[in-house]
Order: C-alpha cells, then structure tokens, then sequence
C-alpha cells in the first residue's frame, strides 16, 4: 500500500544515520535525512492516521533532527516534546510492537541524560523500565537489547555496566545474519570491548553514537 511505501521510504532515509553509517556525511546532511524521513512518516500518517509504524517513524525523524540542531533552538522547536507524543500514542495504538517502549525508554533516559531528572516530564525509573520491557518483548530484534546498552553505557558505566554487557552479548547472540543484524552485532562486539578494558573510553564512545 502507498502507506507501508512511505514508512519504509521513511525507515530508508534514516538508515545511514541509525547504522552509525553515515562518517561521511555533514550534520547538514543528516538533517537533511532527518527531515525527510518526517516527510514520509507525515504523508502515512495523513492518510492513515492510526499507524503505530508511522507513528515510531516520525518520533524517529524528530530525535534525529534534534540532534543536529543546538538544544535550545530543539527546545523552542518543540522537537524532544514532539517525539516523545508520537511514541506515547504509538505505544497506546500498538501495545505489541516491542519498538514503542524501546523508544520511548531511550526518550526519557536521553533527556535525563541531556537535560537532568524532571525535564520535560522524563524519568530515568521509567525509561529503564520501559526498555527493561522492550527487550523481553516477543519479536525484539536485538538492535533494542544494543540500543539499550548504549544508553546506559553513556548513563553510567560503573552503575550500570553489568546490565549493558548482558544486553550487549544478548544483541551479538541474537543479531541475524542479514545487513542490519551484522551491523547491531559488530558495534555491540566493539562498545563490550571497550566496557570491559576501558569503562571510561566507552562512555565516551556510547555518548558519540547519541549525539553525533
């Protein structure tokens, strides 16, 4: 259908960007991806305005838009209290679609990184909750189990390093064989690497995957 052409279009337009792909692209051209991968979610979304996938796509588009712009303008833009509507309603819309919580955890857990316990409604209990969720969810593709990892790896390592190696030999054990999955299981190999000879080195590695 035109919907499902657009998520994945949308989906497309940010791959680079999620596969930590993109060295050679600018900040300008990664929001420039950013954008138009909103595009695509917002066309779905006009013509179907319950689909949870397009939803999760356009939170996406925002998050890493947001990146790519100073925080305060994100702030003014409205970017971070955006996102975290979209995955709120995909969440209510698609309690089995094991993305929604991953996102939305890795929303709350990001802006109590960034911006401190309490801004815009986030809560670091929550979002460990939320992830703590998505990874036990039937159909959870080992990118969430890694996702996690890194946010907590750029939380805390010396609290929460044993979680997130559990989480990153779960992602490696569990990564499939295609693009994708090689992909999540060769930067899960590299963070626990660096988690196990130099916690302090990978916080700054998993800090980079959040931000640049």
């Amino acid at each position: 259908s035109d919907v499902s052409a657009l998520i994945l279009a949308s989906e497309a337009a940010l791959m680079p960007i999620t596969l930590d792909q993109a060295e050679g692209l600018s900040r300008r051209e990664r929001r420039q991806a950013a954008l138009r991968a909103q595009e695509y979610a917002e066309a779905a979304l006009a013509l179907e305005p319950d689909n949870a996938q397009a939803h999760l796509r356009l939170a996406a588009g925002l998050g890493y838009q947001s990146r790519y712009v100073n925080t305060v303008r994100a702030v003014m833009m409205g970017l971070p209290q955006r996102g975290r509507d979209h995955m709120v309603e995909a969440l209510r819309l698609d309690p089995s679609e094991p993305w929604a919580p991953a996102m939305l955890g890795a929303w709350h857990l990001e802006v109590v990184r960034r911006a401190g316990e309490g801004m815009f409604d986030a809560s670091e209990t929550e979002g460990l909750s939320l992830m703590r969720q998505a990874v036990e969810m039937e159909g959870a593709p080992a990118a969430i189990p890694y996702r996690f990892a890194v946010a907590l790896v750029a939380a805390d390592p010396a609290a929460h390093g044993e979680e997130a190696a559990e989480l990153m030999n779960r992602a490696i054990n569990a990564s499939s064989q295609d693009a994708v999955g090689q992909a999540v299981s060769a930067l899960s190999e590299h963070l626990l690497n660096l988690l196990n000879t130099d916690p302090a080195a990978a916080q700054v590695e998993a800090v980079r995957l959040l931000e640049e």
